[in-house]
């Protein structure tokens, strides 16, 4: 027991000390511990830990147990959105009343870019710990790291958001000339570094965006580790832990449930075996339907439409694609589809996630075998033509990340996003195929099948009630608002 105790021991001063003493790495992190303990920052049980150039983690430096206090970081001591707007290149943007596409990044990174400048800065130990390159976030991609994510959607979100953040710069550069001095390349950079640190807390009742050093350090992990939060009775921000964390071990924050496009695009990473990954899916109204003046009228001429599909086909974004399908493959009385209202979703669109409006609409439920074959013969199409547009599988996807141990950190993520996508799409092949099975069977046949399957998520949701659409006649009065078949007996 003594034995395996010392082994620990030893290890884990092996991963503190994996730089010389006098490093610069080892310098910038002591000047930042005294400079959050002379501002009064409480951290006794944490540790900050090297693991390569701009790439840390924060660990347990001792036992630490469920429900305690792990960090505090005072007020004085956090950037806010405030300070941003009162500094002088922010005052003079918030004068000129900008419309920017993402203000609170764009007026926290200005701030970014003064205080990186002055030589006499109040945060220089906290900026000097900030990475000093963003080449892991896409939007610096190089034209042959781009080419790893050829046939991705998510290429066309990583165009659209250099656009973006270079339309910002020049509305600032226009509104405030001496904002030039400070390059479209500094800016992107800063940008960056604010979307994946950026705090969301209340402070004096009023809602802020912030910078809180150390906190910001925390990795990612889900489920939840720790919680935080701003406290006014102690005029800080505050981390608690959730769970009893050992010596040694790593303390994560979670950035939340998010889509890899998200993670990758905001954050620089992707997170491997991601249930919450998506890919969006264009479907756009065929210009030789009998029917596209009159459905061009219902969806305010907004056409394609992008919905974003999950692999589950539990989760909501896959009811709204199939909802809007059988509303574009729809050939009957028109006054039908007035029954069911569609609009775009309500959601405020975020500035971490600008790159799509994703389209939503009330529940649309199967309306007969025609119209439902037709959804799931297009759905395939879909899918199909979207994973013909990548230059590899997803088996060679897989076979690459297994084999090629030499991937840089950016091919790997790229590998790993694409291959995300394709296994979202051939979910969606499946689910539509075995649909199309479905339909084309007897109903007592399909029961059988159902009462076999393992993996009841691929049907309940969905299939549930086709299993009573495939025995019913294409009679919309057997259809109720729920999208369930009402059977009913025949007479004798």
């Amino acid at each position: 027991m003594v034995q395996e105790l010392l082994k620990e021991l030893e290890e884990e001063f092996a991963l503190d000390n994996v730089l010389p003493k006098d490093h610069p790495e080892i310098l910038r992190f002591e000047r930042f511990v005294k400079w959050l303990r002379d501002g009064g920052a409480k951290f006794d049980k944490v540790k900050m830990r090297y693991y390569s150039a701009d790439y840390r983690g924060v660990h347990a430096k001792l036992r630490v147990r469920k429900n305690e206090v792990l960090v505090f970081i005072p007020k004085d001591l956090i950037i806010t959105l405030e300070m941003a707007k009162e500094a002088p290149i922010g005052s003079k943007m918030e004068k000129a009343k900008l419309k920017l596409l993402s203000p609170k990044h764009s007026f926290l990174s200005s701030y970014l870019l003064q205080e990186l400048r002055k030589t006499d800065s109040k945060w220089q130990p906290y900026l000097d710990m900030l990475p000093k390159s963003t080449s892991n976030f896409p939007i610096f991609f190089t034209e042959e790291e781009k080419g790893w994510l050829a046939g991705s959607p998510f290429l066309k979100q990583v165009e659209d958001k250099i656009e973006d953040v270079a339309k910002d710069y020049k509305t600032i550069v226009d509104a405030v000339p001496e904002f030039a001095q400070y390059s479209l390349k500094e800016f992107s950079h800063a940008r960056m570094l604010i979307s994946s640190r950026i705090f969301g807390i209340m402070v004096d009742g009023k809602k802020t965006d912030s910078l809180v050093p150390l906190a910001d350090m925390l990795n990612h992990r889900c489920p939840q580790q720790t919680s935080w939060e701003y406290k006014e009775d102690v005029k800080g921000f505050v981390i608690d832990v959730k769970e009893a964390i050992p010596r040694g071990d790593e303390i994560y924050d979670s950035y939340g449930r998010k889509c890899n496009s998200r993670f990758f695009m905001n954050y620089g990473f992707i997170l491997e075996g991601n249930q919450d990954n998506e890919v969006p899916v264009k479907i756009a109204l065929e210009e030789d339907d009998p029917m596209y003046s009159a459905k061009i009228k219902i969806i305010d001429h907004e056409d394609p439409k992008t919905i974003r599909i999950s692999e589950s086909p539990t989760n909501k974004n896959i009811e709204d694609f199939f909802s809007y399908l059988r509303f574009t493959e729809f050939q009957g009385n028109p006054m039908t589809l007035y029954k069911f209202e569609f609009q775009k979703s309500t959601k405020k669109k975020s500035e971490e996630n600008d790159f799509y409006e994703t389209y939503h609409g009330t529940y649309f439920p199967p309306l007969s075998i025609e119209n439902e074959t037709g959804v799931l013969k297009k759905a395939v199409k879909l899918a199909k033509t979207m994973l013909g547009q990548y230059k590899t599988t997803y088996e060679e996807d897989l076979k690459i990340l297994e084999t090629n141990k030499d991937l840089s950190f950016n091919h790997r993520n790229c590998v790993l996003m694409r291959a995300g996508e394709k296994k979202i799409l051939m979910k969606l092949i499946e689910l539509a195929t075995l649909g199309l099975d479905f339909l084309n069977m007897p109903l007592k046949k399909a029961k059988e099948i159902y009462d076999k399957v393992k993996d009841k998520d691929m049907f309940d949701k969905y299939f549930i009630c086709l299993l009573y659409t495939s025995d019913a006649a294409d009679d919309m009065q057997c259809v109720d608002l729920g999208g369930r078949r009402i059977i009913k007996k025949k007479k004798k």
